[in-house]
């Protein structure tokens, strides 16, 4: 498993978290005022919402090892955060601006420099649930 540095932990991490919060805030929204097109798609949007944070917990955990943690731990720390709240929040803020430290190289190499595909994957990544959720949303 890779290493991220900083910015890919943002592109991937950062970015990912902050599109769950959003769906989950649209779940929300859905759930007390209606939705305007038939049935909901609260099922789909929750499970969608799971996926991307797993994706958010995979790059919160190539973070870690940059930071020099074990994989295990960074999990641990991940899903113990997400229980409490907005201490997420903050574990995610922390491993965005954590400097690497020289035992993340017992892990691999560094990253490479985030490019332009980097960001235009990272973006693609945070549209998909949203195609897919008005797909279902038309379909249902």
């Amino acid at each position: 498993m890779k290493r991220y540095d900083r910015s890919h932990f943002f592109a991937f991490g950062v970015l990912q978290a902050v599109n769950v919060l959003g769906l989950l805030l649209y779940g929300l929204d859905i759930a007390t005022r209606g939705f305007a097109g038939g049935k909901a798609p609260l099922p789909a949007l929750i499970g969608l919402a799971g996926f991307c944070l797993l994706m958010a917990m995979a790059a919160a955990v190539k973070r870690g090892r940059d930071l020099g943690w074990a994989a295990w731990m960074t999990v641990v720390a991940f899903w113990v955060s997400f229980g409490l709240g907005p201490v997420l929040l903050g574990l995610i803020g922390y491993l965005a601006f954590a400097k690497s430290k020289p035992a993340g190289d017992e892990f691999g190499p560094p990253a490479e420099p985030a490019n332009v595909g980097t960001w235009v994957w990272a973006l693609a990544n945070l549209a998909w649930p949203w195609v897919v959720l008005a797909v279902l949303a038309k379909l249902l």
